[in-house]
């Protein structure tokens, strides 16, 4: 995470396995209660080009973020990554600018206390 410019708060790496291997991670971080995915990778597999792996694991692996967000106190999720905004536009992230954005409300159950 110390590579990434603009770190902001709750920075933290979800990483994403089977009994046997890691399968991915996404690197998040928060600036302004939006949760930013800022690096994300499915290992054997080219998000610009996904393959069904990819597509499984970084769903599972932005709804893990969406949830971190949501119990930080995120209320939006948003990605720069390249290729992953696209294969996230089916769950309700649209562009804004050169990122991909999405309410954390269409992702996760927000609860009230």
């Amino acid at each position: 995470m110390e590579d990434l410019p603009d770190r902001g708060d709750n920075a933290a790496v979800l990483v994403m396995g089977d009994p046997i291997d890691e399968l991915g991670y996404v690197a998040v971080d928060m600036k302004d209660s939006v949760l930013r995915m800022r690096k994300m990778e499915v290992f054997g597999s080219n998000l610009e080009q996904p393959d069904l792996n990819a597509r499984v694991c970084s769903d599972s692996l932005m709804r893990a973020a969406a949830s971190y967000g949501a119990n930080k106190g995120a209320y939006r999720i948003e990605t720069e990554i390249p290729g992953l905004g696209t294969l996230l536009k089916g769950v309700g992230f649209l562009p804004e600018g050169k990122k991909f954005v999405c309410d954390l409300s269409k992702i996760v159950k927000i609860c009230k206390d």
